[in-house]
């Protein structure tokens, strides 16, 4: 898949200079490999991630140099946002495959949406817990909270889905933080599944080195 995003933080809702990012990815032999790219504004030009399955290098603008980060630090935020370098990579691959789960609801609700309401688990996760929200009729997901030591910490919100190539995507998300006053919106402007442009060269160190 290949995505043009735009970022937009706010903070105390007031909002940030949007942030253009480029995103490419595949998955392959079981295996999940993604490639984000900032392409505006001129500060962040050139800063990268690119996830290889559980490994993450991410491409620093200000200096060039390429860094594989360690399990603690992928917990970060990923270019000053309320997304953390993990939640990129578990969007990618999608909760399901990665997590053990149990029916909390059948009859929970968001937004007037009758839901699933559904619990994750994970041995090796960041997070204590995350609760998802599954539309009954579509099956659409509605929103994720993310729990830490029992508190919710943040929650992801899912809106204006749209239909390509006969599968659902949300085209806008938003992540509230729950201990700070920030939230991050991305808002997707363009998607092609099963794009020209993704290739297996793409997501290798070497490549992430040559990006500008």
């Amino acid at each position: 898949m290949y995505s043009i995003s735009t970022m937009i933080i706010y903070r105390s809702s007031n909002p940030h200079p949007a942030m253009e990012i480029e995103t490419y990815s595949m998955a392959k032999k079981d295996k999940y490999y993604s490639l984000t790219i900032h392409r505006k504004p001129a500060r962040l030009k050139g800063t990268a991630y690119l996830i290889t399955d559980n490994d993450l290098w991410v491409r620093f603008a200000s200096t060039g140099r390429v860094r594989k980060l360690s399990s603690s630090a992928r917990e970060n935020s990923a270019g000053g946002s309320d997304f953390s370098y993990n939640d990129m990579g578990e969007s990618g691959k999608g909760m399901a495959a990665n997590y053990s789960s149990k029916l909390l609801s059948s009859r929970a609700s968001v937004n007037g949406r009758k839901c699933y309401k559904i619990e994750l688990n994970k041995q090796d996760s960041h997070y204590e817990k995350i609760v998802v929200f599954i539309d009954r009729e579509n099956y659409r997901y509605l929103r994720i909270d993310y729990y830490k030591s029992g508190a919710n910490i943040k929650t992801l919100h899912f809106f204006n889905y749209k239909t390509v190539n006969g599968k659902n995507y949300p085209f806008r998300l938003v992540m509230e933080s729950h201990t700070k006053p920030t939230k991050t919106e991305i808002i997707t402007k363009k998607i092609e599944l099963n794009s020209p442009r993704v290739k297996d060269s793409l997501f290798t160190t070497a490549y992430l080195k040559r990006i500008r």
